[in-house]
């Protein structure tokens, strides 16, 4: 995953958009249940565009696996901010947090239920007792959504990213992305890769954060929960 997104990561703005929506969404779900929350750590970061936004007023760190994510990351955030270098599913920082925060379903890039739960035992071990855990993840039917799709096309700058998603077995998705980088000559070169992503039913998912969380909530964006694309948890680190 590191050499993935250290080769993606000049065009990873660019194809996700404005993020800030995603943050103020997340900065309202934190104030509406820990407004005294002062310290933030962003898991899988990537290039930092959450994390730079949540700055203005939290006191914000980063993780992520891809040296060149973070050192886009390293541009848009204050100096002297932490940015950490590190697995998710296999880190320690000699800290503790009021809020943890995983966003673009970064943890559907875990491809077992066993990574999933090292994240959550990751994620409590560096909270403050009482805070939160904020995290969100594409479910099974959005991904098999995006299986029956012949492909996505997006333009940016004169680039273009093309993704196909296909599965094998139903269980883990292949999203073969290319970029189209244009050249001063006019002419395309080439980048491609694969990225896979695998997601857990909501019975599977919510067990194994109730072993470690005192209270689990779901925040979706629609009304239903199972048919949603897209699902936020909200977990308390006992008090």
């Amino acid at each position: 995953m590191m050499a993935v997104y250290d080769l993606l990561a000049p065009y990873y703005d660019a194809a996700t958009g404005d993020s800030a929506t995603e943050a103020a969404f997340i900065h309202d779900i934190i104030e509406r249940r820990h407004s005294q929350a002062a310290t933030l750590l962003d898991l899988a970061c990537g290039t930092g565009s959450i994390t730079a936004l949540l700055a203005g007023v939290y006191e914000v760190s980063g993780l992520d696996i891809s040296p060149g994510m973070l050192a886009i990351a390293r541009e848009k955030v204050r100096s002297g901010t932490e940015l950490y270098l590190a697995d998710m599913t296999n880190f320690w920082l000699a800290a503790r947090f009021d809020v943890i925060v995983c966003a673009y379903q970064g943890i559907n890039h875990l491809l077992s239920l066993a990574a999933w739960k090292s994240t959550f035992d990751r994620a409590c071990e560096h909270l403050s007792r009482g805070g939160l855990f904020v995290f969100d993840i594409a479910t099974l039917s959005h991904l098999q959504g995006m299986a029956s799709i012949p492909k996505v096309v997006e333009e940016f700058a004169g680039n273009y990213l093309l993704i196909r998603v296909r599965t094998t077995d139903g269980i883990v998705f292949d999203w073969d992305i290319e970029v189209y980088e244009l050249q001063q000559d006019g002419r395309y070169s080439l980048l491609t890769q694969t990225v896979s992503l695998r997601s857990f039913s909501l019975p599977d998912i919510w067990e194994a954060l109730r072993e470690r969380f005192t209270s689990i909530e779901i925040v979706s964006d629609g009304n239903s929960a199972e048919d949603e694309d897209r699902i936020w948890f909200v977990c308390r680190k006992p008090a």
